[in-house]
């Protein structure tokens, strides 16, 4: 979805390797650093430069939980933190952009305990003293989610994975540097780009026309043209390219005036991708193809048929090997790119994504508004296992508790089932 838009981020592109030296003039007051676990090097390459000393929290790089929540809370609150450097992908940015709100205002957590249930997408209250937030600095070290520049963050509750939308969500200050994306395996660069690409045609397509339309254009082309360079040729200036381009879905000119619901494949992949524990890429490759041909069979409550074809025709243009028809057409890319996809989910799981899906934006809410479970349900059946090898019914999950404050015991993932990813 497309949060209010603060164009408040400030952008710093560096060279390869130099956020070590310069990431200190960024920051205010005491400093803390929350860092992806598993990327030893880049933490310690910062803390050999200006963040010397820092107290450092590390996050392993899952989705959001209370728990985490919590976590990050207590480390900002403990160390009295003016500045919450985050490095790592969407999740740990996600967490330091949270975990600097909360621990400005602790209330936010019983807003969000209280409301957890009513939608899949939560609007928090301004706060009431917006300096008492640590200033975030955010250096990205995977492309996609455009998380460092974003008003939105995801949160995994007890009652299901929550968006939670803020203007004080946006980093303060986002770090580009190609040196902290030259260890991303060559496929996740690829699958970010595609998660760029589809939020903005998913939007342009869930949208009327606008004035801004040449420039959701020309910014797919742009995306397809430098994923195929990195498919051919992968350079670190590519990736800068592209982790450019995905902070330009967000803070660019091309989804000025569009339906903020108009991607209708995220809210069902983030049902998906909940209950399978799968990315959320993953699932989402898993049902855009047909999330599309229904588009382009004249099934409006998905998008416009005339504007995804129109789209399509411009993308391609960067590969006109590509076929014609947008949903074949991303079923190649996809291809191409070697986008993993979910296969062999057991029918149970595509009845509860379809019916949480429906549960948690549809009805009466803009997300899904117009669309039935059942329909919801024809687009997950591409990631169902065939009836032969279907599994035996499972027992009906029990009904969820109530939703834990970041203060409470978490919820765990156990009852989310493990599907065949191929």
């Amino acid at each position: 979805m497309i949060a209010d838009r603060t164009w408040k981020t400030r952008c710093v592109i560096l060279g390869g390797g130099m956020t070590a030296k310069y990431v200190g003039s960024l920051t205010r007051g005491r400093v803390g650093l929350v860092a992806d676990a598993a990327l030893e090097g880049h933490r310690n390459r910062l803390l050999g430069g200006d963040l010397k000393g820092v107290p450092v929290m590390n996050l392993t790089a899952s989705p959001v939980t209370v728990r985490t929540l919590r976590d990050v809370v207590g480390f900002a609150q403990v160390h009295r933190l003016d500045t919450l450097v985050g490095l790592g992908g969407g999740s740990v940015l996600d967490a330091v952009k949270l975990g600097a709100l909360f621990a400005a205002d602790p209330a936010l957590a019983i807003f969000v305990e209280r409301n957890a249930r009513r939608s899949g997408l939560l609007v928090l209250p301004p706060l009431p003293h917006s300096k008492r937030r640590p200033r975030t600095v955010l250096i990205p070290t995977t492309v996609g989610t455009g998380a460092e520049v974003s008003a939105v963050a995801c949160l995994d509750t007890a009652v299901g994975r929550r968006l939670l939308a803020s203007a004080q969500l946006a980093g303060d200050v986002a770090v580009l540097d190609p040196g902290h994306l030259a260890t991303l395996p060559q496929a996740l660069v690829l699958e970010g780009l595609l998660e760029a690409f589809l939020r903005v045609a998913g939007t342009m397509a869930g949208s009327t026309p606008n004035a801004f339309d040449g420039d959701g254009h020309q910014l797919l082309a742009r995306i397809v043209s430098v994923g195929e360079r990195i498919r051919i040729d992968d350079s670190g200036c590519a990736r800068l390219a592209a982790a450019r381009l995905s902070m330009e879905t967000h803070t660019g000119w091309s989804l000025v005036g569009r339906n903020p619901y108009g991607a209708k494949h995220w809210y069902v992949a983030n049902e998906l991708a909940y209950l399978t524990g799968a990315r959320k890429m993953t699932a989402t490759a898993s049902v855009i193809a047909q999330v599309w041909e229904e588009i382009v069979n004249g099934n409006a409550a998905w998008g416009d048929s005339r504007r995804l074809n129109r789209l399509w025709s411009e993308a391609r243009r960067e590969a006109p090997g590509l076929d014609p028809d947008p949903a074949k057409g991303i079923a190649e890319l996809m291809s191409r790119w070697g986008i993993p996809q979910l296969k062999g989910v057991s029918h149970q799981t595509i009845g509860s994504a379809a019916a949480a899906a429906i549960r948690n934006w549809g009805g009466v809410l803009p997300m899904l508004r117009g669309l039935s479970a059942f329909q919801v349900q024809h687009v997950l059946r591409a990631a169902e296992a065939p009836a032969a090898e279907a599994p035996a019914a499972e027992a009906p999950a029990a009904e969820a508790p109530a939703v834990e404050a970041p203060g409470l015991p978490a919820p765990t993932a156990q009852g989310r089932r493990k599907e065949v990813i191929t």
